[in-house]
């Protein structure tokens, strides 16, 4: 799928963007990474952090492509769903493990306590850092205009 498709199927909508509010989604980002690492924190707070930088990086990744989510049911999925139509089909891979982070995630969140491993809270924090990498790269060769300055 597409894009275009997913605009037409109403999952999307076409929205610009600007190099403030990319700023500001990076900010989020790094904040996010940086709490899914303070001590003291619990398993499932660390991986739902984690989670968090994930959705957001894919979100970045759609509002530099022109698009955005429409807001209500299966925004998660949608947004989760949009990576290998952002940056490649080289990233599809990453479509079912942060669907398998949602699905986890929310049980963290709402259903109970110890939901997730220390294994997979360090390993989604190794995908939110390596993703928060590859939107960069892909930003600096495909929208270099809105990468904020001092990323790295």
């Amino acid at each position: 799928m597409s894009l275009e498709q997913s605009v037409q199927n109403g999952k999307l909508q076409a929205s610009a963007t600007s190099l403030a509010e990319i700023t500001q989604l990076f900010a989020v980002v790094d904040r996010e990474l940086h709490d899914a690492q303070l001590d003291g924190l619990s398993t499932d707070n660390r991986f739902t952090h984690a989670y968090e930088a994930t959705l957001i990086l894919c979100t970045i990744a759609l509002r530099v492509s022109g698009y955005k989510v429409r807001k209500g049911e299966s925004c998660h999925v949608n947004t989760i769903q949009s990576i290998s139509m952002t940056l490649g089909p080289a990233h599809r891979h990453l479509e079912d493990e942060l669907d398998l982070a949602r699905r986890r995630r929310a049980t963290a969140v709402y259903e109970r306590v110890n939901a997730v491993q220390s294994r997979d809270a360090a390993e989604l924090l190794n995908t939110a850092v390596e993703l928060r990498r590859a939107v960069i790269v892909w930003m600096d060769k495909n929208h270099s205009r809105l990468l904020p300055n001092g990323l790295s």
